[in-house]
């Protein structure tokens, strides 16, 4: 994931993150591996931005339930639908 601060060249000024800014840098937030500068700005974005707040508040759920999860808690019938769909896609079908 994106660690660094967006370019100051591009069109986005460093005073403010994008969406996609903020999307793409969400796994840094949660691991605390994001640069002071930029989380101030992260936090900015969510203050101002009902969307990005849903989007975060559903990734973070959704790493919490699964971090939750064991091997053993997926039922094998679901384990086989994921092993299919994983040698479909890899096959290129």
């Amino acid at each position: 994931m994106r660690t660094n601060p967006p370019d100051p060249g591009a069109q986005t000024p460093m005073e403010r993150l994008t969406c996609e800014q903020v999307t793409d840098a969400i796994i840094d937030y949660l691991t605390g591996e994001m640069q002071p500068e930029i989380s101030t700005l992260f936090n900015k974005h969510l203050q101002a931005c009902p969307d990005c707040v849903a989007f975060f508040n559903t990734y973070n759920s959704t790493v919490r339930a699964t971090r939750s999860l064991s091997y053993d808690d997926v039922p094998d019938e679901m384990r086989a639908r994921v092993r299919q769909f994983l040698l479909k896609t890899i096959s290129g079908e």
